[in-house]
């Protein structure tokens, strides 16, 4: 079955999109590539990007379809991850797969609570 993901620094509306796989992107298989197993146990954001641009280099590869680098633009017809099947996050100190409903519905959360505190949100905090 084919399926996709996107790849973000951080969660919330302050994420950074850091790329996209098209093609065989659940988590199980991610973790297959050397790199894909490299960005799963990161425990730094600096490997975890450095490890996501180098799947996104792999991916054709290893015959797994095709990475979508930041530099050639969002990949897909819809205009965020609320569509995407897997979303890979790294949040203080981890990683966290999420489907792109729930990734939709966290930044939702985020955005509502920021707009009702504007003297410094979420990502205050993370400061």
């Amino acid at each position: 079955m084919s399926t996709n993901a996107d790849f973000y620094d951080g969660r919330g509306p302050s994420a950074v999109w850091l790329g996209s796989l098209q093609g065989n992107a659940d988590p199980e298989t991610v973790r297959t590539v050397a790199c894909g197993w490299l960005l799963l146990n990161a425990t730094d954001p600096f490997t975890y990007a450095d490890a996501v641009t180098d799947l996104l280099d792999v991916w054709a590869d290893e015959d797994l379809r095709h990475g979508h680098h930041p530099r050639d633009g969002w990949p897909w017809l819809w205009p965020g991850s609320t569509e995407t099947d897997w979303v890979f996050t790294f949040d203080h100190g981890r990683v966290r797969i999420t489907t792109g409903r729930a990734w939709h519905a966290r930044r939702s959360a985020i955005a509502d609570y920021e707009s009702d505190h504007p003297e410094g949100g979420l990502d205050e905090r993370r400061r």
